[in-house]
């Protein structure tokens, strides 16, 4: 059998799109992954060996501007697509999310190639509501709680997470950062829509330390802010770590015993995944607020505190922490809760399920 997967865009899209084409792989089969060109996913798919192609494409804008670039873009991919199914002789095709993957999915659909849909949010984005409808089966790596699509097609499959963030033991984190076993609290400012979780954080890590002295900080705030931060918070001990980016990330995830962090539909499956509790603050301006409603799932099941960012200020923030760090039965009690919430086969599952229907 061979596999198309279409997806990219932010690493919420592409490190799935990499667990499940290397589980179609594993059994056998020939995955071929298209994404942008001279883009990040373009990048990371080639780093990981993946034999990966790329189409034209651009976000669905509705200014004039932005409209026609979409317009102009949208064409020039879709002869792509075209072109690529049938020099590639796909099976089927997969839709992992972001833009790439609408010129590709509508090509595939009007061939008559099976389409798989697959949905790391609990709100559904643009593409996969437009062609839910003509897909074999939509992936869910959330429940579909809203009832956005026919239940007759969906299987919750949750997200695919890398292996190591499931696999890494407690030890071998807390020693990838020179660590002692204390409590140790993840911090997720991202690169993107967090400026305000960066510039809070950043003023209260030394009161926090003051009225903490066993706390061990892991301060993730992505490349925008990382200067401005670091030369605020000067001469800071050595439990405190702050980095721009991590690349393995299972290390801090795998140390953390509390997070705080946005609510995208990746970082929360691979926290809850992992046992991590935390205080979740939506970005406020995420399409459909979808961060919202991913982290309202998640408070449903008790494992998060949910804090609106238009309620968030240092000595909210500042208490918050202490209280949870100072009840450690508080946080065992929302780990224990992350229990069961997500499979934890997901790429298995989506195997599964295109096996048995490309059969059928």
């Amino acid at each position: 059998m061979k596999i198309l997967i279409a997806g990219g865009g932010t690493g919420g899209h592409i490190y799935p799109v990499i667990s499940i084409a290397k589980t179609f792989i594993k059994n056998g089969d020939k995955v071929v992954l298209v994404g942008r060109k001279n883009s990040k996913e373009e990048n990371i798919y080639k780093t990981h060996k993946l034999y990966t192609r790329t189409i034209e494409s651009a976000a669905l804008e509705f200014s004039p501007k932005k409209f026609s670039k979409f317009v102009h873009k949208a064409s020039i991919g879709i002869k792509e697509a075209y072109h690529t199914l049938r020099e590639e002789n796909i099976d089927a095709v997969i839709g992992a999310g972001g833009y790439v993957s609408a010129p590709i999915v509508f090509a595939a659909i009007t061939k008559n190639i099976p389409v798989f849909l697959y949905e790391q949010n609990i709100v559904p984005g643009r593409a996969n509501r437009l062609f839910a409808k003509k897909s074999k089966t939509i992936f869910m790596g959330f429940p579909d709680i809203y009832g956005f699509f026919d239940g007759r097609k969906t299987v919750f499959t949750g997200n695919p997470i890398r292996k190591k963030i499931v696999n890494i033991k407690r030890k071998d984190a807390l020693n990838f950062f020179k660590f002692d076993d204390k409590p140790t609290l993840l911090v997720l400012g991202g690169s993107g829509g967090a400026k305000k979780i960066n510039n809070i954080f950043s003023n209260i890590i030394k009161k926090l330390l003051f009225k903490n002295r066993n706390i061990q900080i892991i301060f993730i705030t992505g490349e925008r802010d990382y200067h401005v931060i670091t030369k605020k918070n000067k001469a800071l001990p050595p439990r405190v770590k702050i980095i721009p980016y991590l690349e393995e990330v299972e290390y801090a995830i795998g140390a953390a015993n509390f997070a705080v962090s946005r609510a995208g539909a990746m970082t929360l499956t691979e926290l809850t995944r992992k046992g991590v509790p935390g205080i979740i603050i939506p970005y406020p301006h995420a399409r459909d607020n979808h961060q919202e409603k991913n982290a309202l799932f998640l408070k449903s099941k008790r494992c998060i505190e949910l804090i609106k960012e238009s309620e968030l200020s240092e000595n909210m923030l500042l208490n918050k922490i202490i209280y949870y760090l100072t009840h450690p039965d508080k946080i065992k009690t929302m780990k224990n809760n992350t229990e069961g919430i997500f499979p934890e086969n997901s790429e298995e599952l989506i195997y599964d399920e295109v096996r048995s229907k490309i059969n059928e």
